[in-house]
């Protein structure tokens, strides 16, 4: 199954068993949170714990969807199974800045954030990685 919108795809990639997500140009909190909360569900749905987002072209997570993050989806998303997240790297100065801030901030005992300069990268580490718990390449 495969979500897509002018902001957004999202969909499961059964090779390194992980929702990915692609952003691209400028999205709505609305938008944001909803094809957020779709990647979980999707994580949920395929009994998955790896996520892979590629915020490349995504413009910026505003600060109010930054502290929602934080505070609200993580928390509730890693209870959930969300324990491994590659990104790569957006272009865009003040997303990078966003996504630093929000990976400083996330619990490194339940989800291991790693950033990638390109897709390929990014999905060969999920693809090595089998179990949460023992064999997170970081």
């Amino acid at each position: 199954m495969e979500t897509q919108t002018p902001s957004y795809i999202i969909y499961f990639q059964e090779n390194i068993n992980a929702v990915v997500m692609e952003w691209k140009g400028y999205s709505t909190s609305r938008e944001f949170r909803s094809g957020t909360e779709l990647m979980l569900n999707l994580l949920l749905k395929h009994n998955t714990f790896k996520v892979l987002a590629n915020i490349k072209e995504m413009v910026l997570i505003g600060l109010e969807d930054q502290e929602w993050l934080d505070t609200e989806f993580l928390p509730r998303a890693t209870e959930f199974g969300f324990h491994v997240l590659a990104i790569v790297t957006p272009d865009h100065y003040f997303n990078k800045v966003a996504v630093e801030s929000i990976s400083q901030k996330a619990d490194k005992n339940k989800l291991a954030i790693k950033t990638f300069e390109n897709l390929t990268d990014a999905a060969h580490w999920l693809s090595l990685i089998d179990n949460p718990d023992k064999n997170t390449p970081l």
